[in-house]
Order: C-alpha cells, then structure tokens, then sequence
C-alpha cells in the first residue's frame, strides 16, 4: 500500500459540498437557535448522505472496498491506527485521573456500546465524503489530511473543549486512514478515544442520559 493513500478515482465533488454544507448548517444552527435543533438537522442529513451511499454501493459493489469497508486490512489497520489510538487514550486516562473524573460512572459502557455507530458515521463522512474528494485538489496525503482536520474541528464549534482534540484527532485518523483504509479500524479508533473525552475532557455522561431518558419514558 502506497503511503500517499488510495487513489482519487471516481471523485466527486459535489459529496465534498454536500458535506460541507451540512457541517455549516449545523454549527449556524448551534450558535442561533439550538442544540437540539442542530442535532435533529444532522440526524436528517446522516440519513440523507446513508440512503445516498446504500444507492451508490447498489449500482458499484467495488465502491465499497474503495470506502475503506473491507476485511483483509483491519489487522494491519488497527495496528497503524493504534499508533496513535494509544498515546491518545493514555493522555486522556491521565487528564480523567488529574481532575477527577475517573473511574466513570456506570454509563460509561453503554457509551462505549453505542458510540461506534456514531463513530462510523463521522468517520464515514470524513474519510470518503471529505478525505477521498480532497484527494483530487491537494496533492500528498499531508495536506488532504491538514484540511480534512479543519473541516473536522470546525465541524464541532461550538463545543469549544472539543474542538482542539477534534483537529487532533481528524489529522491522525485521516493521514493513518490513508496509509491503510479500513473504515472499521479508523472508526473503532475514534469510537475509543471519543468515549474516553466524552466523560474526561468534557466531564458528560452520555450513557447516563440515555437511561435516565429511556426511564422517564417508562
């Protein structure tokens, strides 16, 4: 596998404009109305951009391994994304221990059940809809990768104490993605660390809040 990532081919780029579009939409919404306003608006465009890829992977079986859904690499992928997944996680154990915030509740683990869907759909969109279409306008993985992390990070505004982690993470998921795409990989990686900033750099229960939501609903 080549180090500057998988070819461009088949470049669209009205998905980049999509995706962008979407992200700005969402964080205008965050800043002047709300945040579940936003949340619903995204949740729409999620189902929007999945019934566009369940059409594309009908009509070209071979676009899917292009994605990054494959199985043959994840060995090698897990391994490359864990390059980065391991001093990451252990930076984030310590900041939980220094203020407190861990061990996590009991709700940490549904987090950690329900988080690689989210994971995969971020990741998804960052490495295919953004990554892959970037592919054909910067040459070189390094700056696909720089401006993939941006559009990441910003994707995240207004949730400011995410927003630096998020650049972070979007450039090493995109530069390891490209050396070894796996999409199962790269999404488990994300799932993991995001789990871990949800209740240690923003302090948050996600877990905690399904329950008491699914409970008050009883």
């Amino acid at each position: 596998m080549s180090r500057s990532g998988p070819p461009a081919q088949g470049t669209r780029h009205f998905e980049l404009l999509a995706i962008v579009l979407a992200g700005l939409v969402h964080v205008l919404l965050e800043l002047t109305v709300s945040g579940a306003v936003a949340g619903g608006f995204s949740a729409a465009a999620a189902a929007g951009f999945l019934l566009y890829a369940v059409h594309r992977a009908s009509r070209d079986r071979e676009v899917l391994r292009a994605w990054g859904i494959r199985a043959d690499n994840f060995g090698r992928a897990v391994g490359i994304q864990a390059r980065f997944g391991a001093p990451a996680a252990a930076v984030l154990l310590g900041h939980g221990w220094a203020t407190g915030s861990l061990p996590p509740p009991p709700g940490f683990w549904l987090t950690v059940a329900v988080y690689p869907v989210w994971a995969l759909a971020q990741q998804f969109a960052l490495q295919n809809l953004v990554a892959r279409n970037l592919a054909a306008l910067f040459p070189g993985s390094l700056p696909v990768a720089a401006v993939s992390a941006l559009l990441f990070s910003a994707s995240h505004v207004p949730n400011w104490p995410l927003v630096l982690p998020s650049l972070a993470g979007g450039f090493a998921f995109t530069w390891l993605h490209r050396r070894c795409p796996n999409l199962w990989a790269t999404s488990l990686a994300h799932s993991a660390l995001g789990a871990l900033a949800a209740y240690t750099v923003l302090g948050a229960d996600p877990g905690g809040r399904i329950v008491d939501e699914l409970v008050n609903r009883l």
